[in-house]
């Protein structure tokens, strides 16, 4: 057995990746904390929404978790890392659009969201086209597909930022995702489609519900996956932080 195999492996990999983002949210500039009721607002209605999903596909056998790595308290037949998973990894990666928000005063993107965006919906129509019935990929894109709708038809005005942090994103999502679904990801091609080769698996996914195809370890499914996760958070909180800044505003005017 290697270093790096023990029963609480996963909640270090959920610790480690709430660690540095939790700690820099007291920075002066960003001050993230102070959006922390918003966060939690918003991860309590998303994040109820993904484990709802997680808990269906574990039922369904679309993915499961080997004991190996767990601590062993379960809810709703999901292991208590699983649930953490969806505090941890929401709240890294909108500390990292917020942070990009306020550090990038010239977002490179800006004059491209909309390209992305119809990129996107083509590639997750697509996505639907190729391998419906196969529920992880065709049920994600299709989800993907109708917010990024959405957000298009409403113009909203964060695309240009939640696209440029989750592409800042993509290299430690696919090593924390890396790990999660084989630990020593390290050892397999960039891009494949041998997942019957990856044996040390935290996580692992049927292969009869997803595109086949692997990133190291990690299900390339993963990518519009977690961009789901990202982007329905972020709206959630631009939402409460808009709406608030309107009522301080309000009760501005009517002092006034």
């Amino acid at each position: 057995m290697e270093w790096y195999q023990f029963k609480g492996l996963y909640l270090a990999v959920d610790l480690a990746v709430l660690a540095l983002p939790l700690l820099l949210s007291f920075d002066k500039n960003v001050q993230f904390y102070k959006h922390w009721k918003h966060f939690f607002l918003t991860n309590l209605g998303v994040g109820g929404f993904f484990i709802l999903w997680d808990a269906l596909f574990s039922e369904m056998g679309v993915w499961a978790f080997n004991p190996d790595y767990l601590l062993g308290p379960e809810l709703l037949g999901l292991p208590l890392e699983e649930w953490l998973f969806f505090f941890c990894i929401p709240y890294a990666s909108v500390f990292t659009y917020f942070s990009l928000k306020h550090y990038v005063k010239r977002n490179p993107l800006i004059h491209a969201d909309t390209t992305l965006n119809f990129a996107a919906i083509l590639t997750c129509a697509g996505l639907i086209i190729a391998y419906f019935p196969r529920y992880y990929i065709a049920l994600t894109s299709f989800y993907a597909l109708v917010w990024l709708v959405w957000a298009t038809r409403n113009s909203k005005s964060f695309m240009a930022d939640l696209w440029l942090a989750y592409f800042v994103l993509l290299p430690p999502f696919i090593i924390s995702n890396g790990v999660l679904t084989g630990l020593s990801f390290w050892e397999f091609p960039l891009l494949h489609h041998s997942a019957e080769n990856i044996l040390d698996q935290i996580v692992w996914y049927h292969p009869g519900h997803n595109t086949g195809w692997r990133i190291f370890t990690m299900p390339v499914d993963d990518l519009v996956y977690g961009f789901l996760l990202i982007a329905m958070h972020v709206a959630g909180m631009e939402r409460l932080i808009t709406r608030d800044q309107r009522k301080a505003a309000l009760s501005q005017a009517k002092t006034a």
